[in-house]
């Protein structure tokens, strides 16, 4: 069991209010030898037989009706290059802007369901009665379970109708909150970039002039 003094925290930037959490966590990982110029894992498969993927988590808590057990939370995986195109837009100074994504994955349970998370990042200067948002960022994370069902490519998506959602957290944050929040997390990449890659590189290259050289000896 972590202690205090032990424990090691994945969070790379958080923000907090009185009701609500919204943490942006590291979740990447490094690109097998295979494809190493790719520098970030894009769904090789381990030695376990498991897809990896590199990763920024997303986690949201809504303490609206209490802490502990009370709290709902909820959480989304976007990738690094999704992070950083937001940031852009941002930057760039879009009024309006809208990215969404929903994922449907792991194994199906007795009923034929698989989990699901969606993911809302917004930026609108109106609501919906025309008045002007103070906070214009609006950012929100659902999951839930859905069937899954398989398209002539071979990918997966849910069947229409069949989402049951298991909780939903939303924060309003205005071009600062997000800035430093998703400034953070470019930055972060970035470090981590600088840090796998020589490593990663000189691997593969060695590889490769190792098997190359044993061509040539044969």
């Amino acid at each position: 069991m972590n202690t205090n003094e032990d424990y090691i925290s994945n969070q790379i930037a958080v923000y907090k209010n009185s009701r609500t959490l919204l943490e942006f966590q590291d979740k990447l990982r490094v690109a097998p030898i295979a494809s190493y110029a790719h520098i970030h894992a894009g769904g090789e498969t381990d030695p376990d037989g498991r897809r990896t993927h590199s990763l920024i988590g997303i986690l949201m808590k809504d303490y609206s009706k209490g802490t502990g057990d009370k709290a709902v939370t909820v959480c989304a995986n976007i990738s690094p290059k999704e992070a950083k195109f937001i940031l852009s837009r941002l930057t760039a100074g879009f009024q309006e802007y809208s990215f969404q994504q929903e994922k449907i994955f792991g194994d199906k349970d007795e009923k034929g369901y698989a989990k699901v998370s969606k993911v809302r990042i917004i930026r609108a200067t109106m609501d919906g009665k025309g008045a002007e948002r103070k906070l214009p960022w609006y950012v929100e994370v659902e999951n839930g379970r859905g069937i899954p069902l398989q398209n002539a490519n071979g990918g997966t998506y849910m069947k229409p109708g069949s989402f049951v959602s298991t909780g939903k957290v939303y924060a309003s944050l205005s071009d600062l909150d997000l800035f430093g929040l998703l400034s953070s997390v470019s930055s972060y990449i970035d470090c981590w970039e600088h840090a796998i890659a020589p490593s990663l590189i000189t691997k593969a290259k060695n590889a490769v002039a190792a098997r190359q050289a044993a061509r040539n000896a044969a």
